[in-house]
């Protein structure tokens, strides 16, 4: 049985608030789903990459970013970032680009395809579950922003690069 083409992988870490805007997304980009896309929320990092890419044929990557530089929400495209850095550096220990350097040593299946956005969280640090009320407030915005963005993947048309955008 062949895996759908295409993974939208939500990262975070539920016990950090904002850290965890990745999983609301993904839950509300559940609601309408594409053909072909597996939606799949993890809170490992690092080498566990190596399994939950496997075998797809394109990803986008969802995850928390706090900068400071842009208001909560604003959704960053890090695709170029981690496919021209050898050392992204990551506080994962082994961070994206590491991981598919070891997945083409070991001739592991990875996807050709990997778009990475990162959305602008205000409190990465505060155990707490839930997220601050000026992210929660743009979800609906973020999730559709996302939503154009992988529904022009899946229909393999170009895609133009995301630029930095506020999330409303």
């Amino acid at each position: 049985m062949r895996k759908p083409e295409t993974l939208v992988l939500a990262l975070g870490n539920p016990l950090l608030g904002d850290d965890a805007v990745a999983f609301h997304i993904l839950r509300l980009l559940r609601q309408n789903p594409l053909p072909g896309v597996v939606y799949r929320e993890s809170e490992e990092s690092g080498l566990a990459f190596l399994d939950l890419l496997s075998g797809y044929r394109r990803c986008l990557i969802l995850d928390s970013i706090h900068t400071g530089q842009a208001p909560p929400g604003t959704v960053h495209d890090f695709t170029e970032t981690v496919r021209l850095s050898a050392h992204a550096g990551s506080a994962h220990y082994a961070g994206l680009p590491e991981v598919l350097a070891l997945a083409e040593k070991l001739g592991t299946p990875m996807p050709e395809e990997i778009y990475v956005l990162g959305i602008e969280i205000t409190d990465p640090y505060t155990i707490r579950e839930g997220l601050t009320p000026e992210l929660e407030a743009q979800l609906p915005q973020i999730a559709q922003k996302v939503q154009e963005i992988l529904r022009r993947l899946t229909e393999k048309s170009p895609l133009k690069k995301p630029e930095s955008r506020k999330g409303a």
